[in-house]
């Protein structure tokens, strides 16, 4: 007889004598006994009278990228026939795993227009027309627990696109709809078969459209939720957040009343058993993995019969073996367990729970909110552009991959990449400088200070150049002066001032935008005023003419009178 066969033997005969121990003490509660039967109570009944309902999320995500999108090298390599997008659409195909989908995948297509590779474009196809219950993760996995905790939910969202968008893979622009809540996605258009190029996308919600059977639930990484985070996932528009078992208090239900929000509760025991048996690459260990899976659930549908149990799938990379198919075929021939969707769970009993919260990290906090303070300081520098998405948009992205649920398993330096991130924000606020100037010497009159401003973006910028004299000897004559700078360039502003008497200043020179927020470092330049040296240098001038025109004139007169009186003595008669 087969060792697997011999196994759900033992384990069946193993249940009975668990079903008699639960009929013999009752105090343990089912409650409890359903809470921990994934890893304490392996089986409670050999056959369940009424099967549980088991809903199993998957994740489609990929490696978090350093800018937020996937450029179309390694999109085509992702949707190759053995690529890592290929294997996961392929591996829940023709189940009833329900796709929990990062909105940076179809971006990444979407913002290509025709110049995306083929196969990215059928694998988008495939996805819309798999038959998978779908809801939105958050754009690149973003973990929206530590959002909350930072008071930064609103970040969520991204600013725009257009930055990644050439006008020429496009066609006509559609009329725009009405931008819906962030929290519920809007439809994406049917698919156009004439072989033209799509409409030019003029909003995000346009290259974040997708036609979801879910809307609104939140998916942050495991046991990471507290209870003040309910309060600020409501807020932000979702009705539903999945969480961990251990992060909940007891209950005998996949789906719960929350305070503020529902709970969509993850097993964590038969969560457990679900990545062992989907993940394993040993030829025995998904069988050995299946088999605790189906006693685990015995166990269930035996101290709550009819209850509904989720499961999930975690962010992972490398991704390795995806043995769903050979998961959801060996739920169907199992008399305990119902595969459902997830709306099946949505539609179920929802018992009263609370939030069971878990310790924070607070080395990570730390550095998610350096990272949130640090777009704050890059929106304020933003205001510097003609257009200040220009910024803020590619940021945001980045910012949001940043976060990605994957980062948080140890197998790569977190830590290292908000270093990095972090280093991009500080050359990004210094990108736009003066040039540090030479002091002036300044007479009297009216002149000017020289400034020259430095942009080294790929954007230009207007700033408002402002001279300021500490002391009332050297008048400013104009502030707020503005001075458009083009892209990877510099330019320079004349300031009008004026000496009035002797000695020297030390002026500060600063910039700011059109919204008054200071850009760069102030500069100061020291000003020597010598407006006397041009009254004695007159003065002089005018004496040396006098005495010029003055000696030239007495001269004449000397020599006409000297002419004069020889004249009278050669001609005495007269």
């Amino acid at each position: 007889m087969p060792v697997t066969a011999l196994r759900r033997i033992a384990l069946g005969g193993w249940a009975g004598l668990v079903a008699l121990a639960i009929a013999a003490a009752p105090a343990l509660g089912t409650a409890a006994l359903a809470r921990h039967s994934t890893v304490d109570n392996p089986a409670a009944a050999s056959a369940s009278p009424t099967p549980v309902s088991l809903a199993v999320l998957v994740p489609l995500t990929v490696r978090p990228t350093a800018t937020g999108l996937i450029d179309a090298t390694a999109l085509a390599a992702y949707t190759a026939p053995f690529g890592v997008l290929t294997r996961q659409l392929d591996a829940v195909i023709g189940t009833q795993a329900v796709i929990g989908l990062d909105p940076m995948i179809l971006a990444s297509i979407k913002v290509l227009g025709t110049s995306a590779p083929a196969s990215a474009t059928t694998w988008l196809e495939r996805l819309r027309t798999s038959g998978n219950e779908v809801f939105a993760l958050a754009y690149a996995d973003a973990d929206l627990a530590a959002l909350s905790r930072a008071d930064a939910l609103k970040l969520r969202v991204p600013v725009n696109f257009t930055f990644a968008i050439d006008p020429r893979n496009f066609g006509p622009s559609a009329t725009a709809s009405p931008t819906p809540s962030p929290s519920v996605s809007p439809t994406a258009p049917p698919v156009d078969d004439s072989g033209s190029p799509p409409p030019l996308p003029t909003d995000p919600t346009d290259v974040l459209a997708w036609s979801y059977t879910l809307t609104s639930i939140a998916w942050p990484s495991d046991d990471s939720v507290v209870g003040g985070d309910l309060a600020d996932l409501s807020a932000a528009g979702y009705r539903s957040v999945v969480v961990s078992s251990g992060n909940v208090s007891a209950t005998a239900s996949g789906y719960v009343d929350l305070p503020g929000i529902h709970g969509i509760v993850a097993d964590a025991g038969v969560t457990s058993l679900v990545r062992d048996a989907v993940y394993s690459s040993d030829p025995a260990g998904p069988q050995d993995a299946l088999d605790r899976v189906n006693s685990a659930l015995r166990g269930m549908s035996a101290v709550s019969p009819g209850r509904t149990v989720v499961a999930t799938l975690d962010r992972r990379w490398p991704l390795g073996a995806l043995n769903l198919h050979a998961l959801f075929q060996d739920l169907a021939a199992q008399s305990s367990v119902i595969p459902v969707g997830l709306t099946q769970v949505l539609a179920g009993a929802h018992p009263a729970a609370t939030i069971v919260d878990e310790p924070e990290e607070s080395t990570r906090t730390a550095q998610v909110d350096t990272a949130v303070e640090a777009i704050a300081a890059e929106s304020q520098f933003a205001t510097v552009a003609a257009d200040p998405t220009a910024v803020t948009a590619p940021r945001r992205l980045a910012f949001l991959a940043l976060l990605a649920v994957s980062w948080l398993r140890g197998t790569d330096d977190w830590a290292g990449q908000v270093t990095t991130f972090l280093a991009d924000s500080q050359t990004l606020v210094g990108s736009v400088h003066i040039v540090a100037g030479s002091d002036l010497v300044v007479g009297s009159g009216a002149t000017n200070i020289p400034v020259t401003v430095s942009n080294a973006n790929n954007f230009p910028i207007v700033v408002y150049v402002n001279v300021d004299s500490p002391s009332s000897v050297l008048q400013v004559r104009a502030q707020n002066v503005p001075l458009t700078v083009e892209a990877g360039s510099s330019n320079k502003a004349a300031i009008p001032v004026a000496a009035l008497t002797n000695g020297q200043v030390d002026t500060t020179i600063t910039l700011t935008s059109a919204a008054g927020v200071a850009i760069g470092d102030a500069d100061t330049v020291s000003v020597d005023l010598h407006p006397g040296w041009e009254s004695v240098g007159t003065a002089l001038a005018i004496a040396l003419l006098v005495l010029i025109f003055g000696g030239g004139i007495a001269r004449n007169i000397v020599k006409r009178r000297a002419a004069r009186r020889a004249h009278h003595a050669e001609a005495p008669g007269d």
